[in-house]
Order: C-alpha cells, then structure tokens, then sequence
C-alpha cells in the first residue's frame, strides 16, 4: 500500500463514517458498538500506516515520541512531522495540503451522511 492509497482508505473511512452515523440518526437508534471500536482503531491505524510509509519513503528517522504523538494527538503529531520531515522551502506547502485533506475529509464525511439522505425509502 502506498501512502496515496492509505490517505484515501481514510476518505473512504470517513464516508463510511458519515453514511453510517446519518442512517443511525435517522432510525433513531445507537450506533453499534463494534462499528465505534472498528471505525476509532482505523482512525488512528491510517494516520500511523501513512506516517510509517512516508517516513520511510524519505528516509526520515522516526522517534518513540514522534510516532506516540502522531498516534495518540494526531492534530500535533503530523503536522509536527511534517515540518520536521520536509525540506525548508516545502514545509508551508506541506501544511496547506495537510489541511485541505483535513477539509476533504469532513467534505467525505458530510458527503456520506447527505448520500442516506437522499437515497429512496
């Protein structure tokens, strides 16, 4: 798997997410706790996978505390990577593009709940 393909499984994650949290609410029942488990690992796996894939890619040494945080405060650990990692002329670019897949993921995630929306039935 390349770090391309792990950054859409987490797209694909978070319209699975949004489809299923919309078809819960509409049928006024709680969302399975198996599906909280397996959707709340993936949330956490992707981020470290694609950290590990690009890490390795460019050669970058990753530390305990760097992949603790990465794992376990995500919105602190990738972009703290990402400037670490990145040359110096490249590291507001890599920032910006952070952040519009932040964007592009609640985009997905809004997507799937608007997609049971509109299904017949």
């Amino acid at each position: 798997m390349t770090p391309k393909n792990t950054l859409l499984a987490l797209l694909a994650l978070m319209f699975a997410s949004g489809l299923a949290e919309a078809m819960y609410d509409a049928a006024h029942m709680r969302m399975p706790i198996w599906w909280a488990l397996f959707s709340g690992l993936l949330a956490n796996f992707l981020p470290y996978y694609w950290y590990r894939l690009d890490s390795e890619a460019r050669r970058f040494r990753r530390s305990r505390w760097m992949s603790s945080a990465v794992v376990g405060v995500s919105p602190i650990g990738i972009p703290l990577y990402l400037l670490r990692s990145r040359p110096q002329g490249s590291r507001i670019g890599s920032l910006a593009r952070m952040s519009g897949f932040l964007v592009l993921m609640l985009g997905a995630m809004i997507v799937g709940a608007l997609a049971f929306l509109v299904m017949p039935g």
